[in-house]
């Protein structure tokens, strides 16, 4: 019988543990520092200026949304309801889609890793294994929506003119906050792997992520953030001002975050129940977490082991169909065509997302049909809408974004270790690449077209703003998909084993920061041309000739910058591929 340790004994262990977490977590840090060693001059001049571009965006987004969050403030009497109302629904919006993402992410790396076997051929103990398998799980999840994130939490404390006390609960209490979804993550990736076949498992995963796309859904929709800025919709004041104050999702963590931040940011001092509510929950998430997955965790890995069938892929009529679109183009693109789309339905973690775009949307139309635009009829609004339909242009850049670095930026550093027979093939490595955009592009432009088209018949615009913002989505969908191809390219990760592992990194920000870049640039030029032309309908009259020679000018410029981020990137990106691998 083993003799129970002592006090200092204990000490030892976890100290030892936590060691061992750190060590394991460094190898991550040791292999990014030996890219950029190894890396030539070239590589680490595009990082550095890459990374100023990533800088110089993140200070614009924390200017535009200091501006932002103080035209909220600024609002007489209402504007710190406002502002509080608007950071608990950001909040309850991003903890949802951290755990569904968490969820995701949790099943790659705590079941589906290539170094698992690996790993536990190491003399490391369970409980290190764990927090640090969950430690890269919060971290792979979180990265981005942490870096879109903050820059909220600064411009409210800049509003507020926040103290030390403020930004001290920051660096406390974010990364609690990220803690619990991602051990409700790794909880839920356990059960649903031991419950359900494994080779069932990502379909049921499918499932869920619908499911947790239509609950966030319809819990916006209860709270109706639209109606915050319709005060007139409301039976009286009183009624206005009880539905601003009501908490949204009191006992949930996104309430308690919201109260701990701003309590200080109101003179209240800090909150510590709700302080101690978020700090107790996220220790028990990471004991819970700890206790199931020590329960459940071999008979799940052992069960993920088992062969996946690929039903669609293995379809007469799919087979055909693929064949025949591969047959359009050039037989080496039409083959490595063909052998994309193969691999993308043989895996239902990945055509199970086409699920997840179908949920965004719905879930965005809808958010755009329940805007208060119709409370007041005549010319002024229908400019407004005109205005905000143009808006939304931007928006589903963002959205086609999105998409690419998930589907086209990872699809070089898809071919993994393999990529010594695309080397080997009779393929040049442009031709490589294209044939690499052209699946990512299909999917993203539905869903830019789809946006765009249904907004502006949502929002009722004329004729001219439909068809400029429908070409300018099609010449933004190849500016993107060239910038995706070829940063991929050029920056590939051929150990990561799954897509977001290979979307994570420098490399993915500033393929984020060089797209929207892009997207502001082309809105910048065509603000003006739809400025004459909406004006010109408001008027009833036509554009002049200077107007039309200034509109035509921005209109092929911005067709030239997008046809130049389509092809550049490509041709740049495919001269050193075959080095790369």
């Amino acid at each position: 019988m083993r003799a129970p340790r002592s006090d200092a004994g204990r000490v030892l262990a976890l100290t030892a543990g936590g060691a061992t977490v750190a060590q394991l977590l460094r190898v991550r840090w040791w292999g990014a520092r030996n890219r950029w060693r190894k890396a030539d001059r070239g590589h680490k001049w595009a990082y550095a200026f890459f990374a100023l571009c990533t800088l110089a965006f993140w200070l614009g987004l924390c200017f535009g949304l200091f501006k932002l969050v103080g035209a909220f403030h600024g609002v007489e009497v209402f504007g710190p309801l406002l502002t509080k109302k608007l950071l608990e629904i950001l909040l309850l919006a991003l903890f949802f889609m951290l755990v569904f993402s968490n969820v995701v992410t949790a099943l790659s790396t705590f079941y589906l890793s290539a170094d698992l076997e690996l790993l536990w051929a190491l003399p490391i103990s369970r409980p290190v294994f764990h927090y640090s398998r969950l430690t890269e799980a919060v971290i792979q999840s979180s990265w981005m929506m942490l870096m879109f994130g903050m820059p909220v939490f600064l411009a409210y404390g800049m509003v507020y003119g926040a103290g030390f006390e403020f930004y001290a609960l920051l660096l406390v209490l974010i990364p609690a906050f990220l803690v619990i979804p991602g051990t409700i993550g790794v909880v839920l990736a356990s059960v649903l792997v031991n419950v359900f076949p494994a080779r069932r498992t990502r379909e049921v995963m499918a499932l869920f992520g619908l499911l947790a796309l239509v609950g966030l859904f319809m819990l916006l929709r209860m709270v109706r953030p639209e109606q915050l800025v319709n005060a007139e919709g409301f039976e009286s004041l009183a009624a206005y001002v009880a539905t601003v104050q009501a908490p949204v999702g009191e006992s949930l963590p996104p309430q308690w975050l919201s109260v701990s931040l701003l309590s200080p940011l109101q003179g209240k001092g800090v909150a510590w129940v709700h302080v101690g509510l978020l700090l107790s929950c996220a220790g028990a998430g990471l004991a819970l977490s700890r206790w199931l997955t020590q329960w459940l965790y071999r008979s799940g890995w052992s069960k993920t082991q088992e062969a996946s069938t690929a039903r669609l892929a293995k379809s007469n009529l799919f087979s055909g169909v693929l064949n025949r679109i591969g047959g359009w183009l050039p037989r080496d693109m039409g083959a490595v065509l063909v052998k994309d789309v193969r691999c993308f339905f043989r895996d239902p973690a990945q055509w199970s997302q086409v699920l997840i775009l179908v949920s965004l949307i719905i879930i965005y139309l809808f958010s755009v049909k329940s805007l208060p635009v119709d409370v007041v009829h005549g010319a002024y609004m229908q400019g407004f809408k005109n205005a905000l339909a143009f808006l939304n242009l931007g928006m589903a850049g963002f959205v086609m974004a999105g998409i690419a670095i998930r589907f086209q930026f990872t699809a070089v550093s898809g071919e993994g270790r393999a990529f010594w027979m695309v080397q080997s093939g009779p393929i040049r490595p442009e031709r490589f690449l294209w044939a690499k955009a052209i699946p990512g592009f299909v999917p993203m432009l539905i869903v830019g077209l789809t946006l765009v088209l249904a907004s502006n018949a949502i929002l009722d615009s004329p004729p001219a703003l439909v068809w400029v913002e429908g070409a300018t989505t099609v010449v933004l969908a190849l500016g993107i998909s060239g910038i995706a191809v070829g940063m991929g390219a050029m920056f590939p990760n051929f150990k990561a084993d799954t897509a977001a592992k290979a979307a994570a990194g420098p490399a993915g920000i500033l393929f984020m920061v060089a797209s929207l870049s892009l997207i502001a640039v082309v809105m910048l030029l065509e603000a003006l041309p739809m400025w004459f032309i909406l004006r010109a309908q408001f008027m009833g009259g036509h554009l002049n000739q200077q107007e039309l020679l200034i509109s035509g000018v921005a209109f092929v410029l911005a067709t030239a910058v997008c046809l130049f981020c389509a092809v550049w990137p490509i041709r740049r990106a495919a001269k050193g591929l075959w080095a790369r691998g």
